[in-house]
């Protein structure tokens, strides 16, 4: 019954595929080599539009900053209608009636131009513009990093998708090679070398390995779909991989190489000095806002009627007014060093949370390191097995030709270097992940 289930299982498989195919709902993206996937996948990948979008945001506040420094410059022009009155008049002595001296405008214009800009404000806004400098450049940094975050997901999804693959492929040369044996083990039954029990055994092992096929396709289709996702493909796209990326020879540096180029190349350790930087730059505006202010002032105003002019006339007449000006919060002195508190605790934060940054990226480094030399030892290690288990069957197949061992032993045997064969496969892609890790620690993945 379980091979019924299998080869019936297999069929309407087959027939699903075939079917789908023959429908156009599936393309092929051709071989994509891992550079393309890291290029397509940076090119479509929200999140990093989501770090574009914060870099904007940083240059934006920046900008707003520079714009607080300038000059402000505010031109006004109004209008005022006033109700009727009479005009004062006055008595002088010896006169019979008094004498109007101002007469009454009702209709008032005025249109003013206003200067001002503050010369000195204990180098406040000198400090307050470096600060948000420095946060642009954190946040340049920052995007940087969600690149390489972006790059290494990439990365892991496509080896992802490659073990699958090569496990598939070696799971078909088995399934092959299994399908080959009962046609001969049916062929020796006939000629009474065999049992129908043999059969039966040969067929077991075709539908165990039939049924493992089917679970690594729905994972293949998973992490098919997912990579359509990264790249941003039609759901539906198979994607074919390079199957010799594993290949490829790789180029190891010393420990200490590494170690220097995280140092001066990790853009989360780079923007956490940076923003250390800014938080320095935050104490000095705290700290020197102890300080007076100093501004200048110009203003030009022409008016009907102009109010500086007596009597006032019923035309427009220019005047204009410059000044300087002190402001001192006295206050300020006593409750400005609470801020200055506080910002001297960020600061400490900061500076330490760099520290500790450094601290752990070092760490990343050596476990990278030591994980990358772990894989290729593994890889001598799986290649030994697979010559040991190669060897292994062969001479258990050999014995069992020659009825000295049963045939549950060279199923055994043919398990064991079917293992060894998957296993080595994924010790390869395990190698090139541990060696874009390494990369990855140091903050740049080439």
């Amino acid at each position: 019954m379980i091979l019924q289930f299998a080869k019936k299982s297999g069929l309407i498989l087959s027939l699903l595929s075939f079917a789908v195919l023959e429908s156009g709902a599936q393309t092929h993206s051709g071989v994509l080599s891992l550079e393309q996937v890291i290029r397509m996948g940076s090119d479509s990948s929200k999140s990093l539009r989501i770090s574009e979008s914060k870099l904007k945001i940083a240059e934006a506040k920046y900008h707003q900053t520079v714009d607080g420094t300038l000059p402000a410059v505010k031109l006004s022009a109004g209008y005022t209608r006033l109700s009727d009155i009479d005009p004062p008049k006055f008595l002088f002595p010896g006169a019979s009636e008094p004498v109007s001296l101002f007469p009454v405008y009702v209709n008032n214009y005025s249109a003013s131009l206003t200067v001002s800009e503050t010369i000195f404000s204990g180098f406040r806004l000198k400090y307050a513009k470096a600060s948000q400098d420095l946060l642009r450049k954190a946040a340049a940094l920052d995007y940087g990093k969600d690149r390489e975050e972006v790059k290494m997901n990439l990365i892991n999804a496509y080896f992802n998708l490659y073990k699958l693959q090569a496990s598939k492929n070696v799971l078909n040369e088995n399934l092959q090679q299994i399908r080959e044996r009962i046609r001969e083990t049916e062929l020796a039954e006939k000629n009474g070398l065999a049992t129908k029990n043999d059969v039966l055994r040969w067929q077991l092992q075709e539908s165990n390995l039939e049924l493992s096929q089917l679970d690594l396709q729905n994972s293949i289709d998973v992490a098919n779909y997912s990579m359509n996702l990264l790249l941003g493909f039609d759901g539906n796209t198979i994607i074919d991989i390079d199957t010799n990326v594993v290949e490829s020879k790789l180029s190891v540096k010393s420990l200490d190489d590494y170690m220097n180029a995280a140092a001066k190349g990790r853009s989360d350790l780079l923007a956490a000095q940076t923003r250390a930087d800014a938080s320095y730059n935050n104490y000095r505006v705290a700290k020197n806002s102890y300080m007076p202010k100093i501004g200048v002032q110009g203003e030009f105003l022409d008016a009907n009627p102009n109010s500086r002019y007596i009597p006032p006339v019923d035309k427009f007449n220019a005047t204009w007014a410059a000044g300087i000006t002190l402001t001192w919060d006295l206050m300020n002195i006593y409750s400005n060093r609470h801020n200055v508190d506080e910002y001297s605790a960020l600061l400490t934060q900061s500076k330490e949370g760099v520290s500790m940054m450094s601290d752990n990226i070092k760490l990343e480094v050596n476990q990278a390191y030591l994980g990358y030399s772990e894989a290729q030892k593994k890889i001598q290690v799986m290649e030994k097995a697979v010559a040991q288990a190669t060897e292994n069957f062969r001479l258990t197949d050999s014995r069992y030709r020659n009825s000295l061992v049963v045939l549950s032993e060279l199923l055994d045997a043919n398990t064991i270097l079917l293992q060894q064969k998957i296993n080595l496969a994924l010790a390869k892609a395990d190698t090139h992940l541990a060696y874009y890790r390494l990369l990855k620690s140091t903050g740049k993945i080439n």
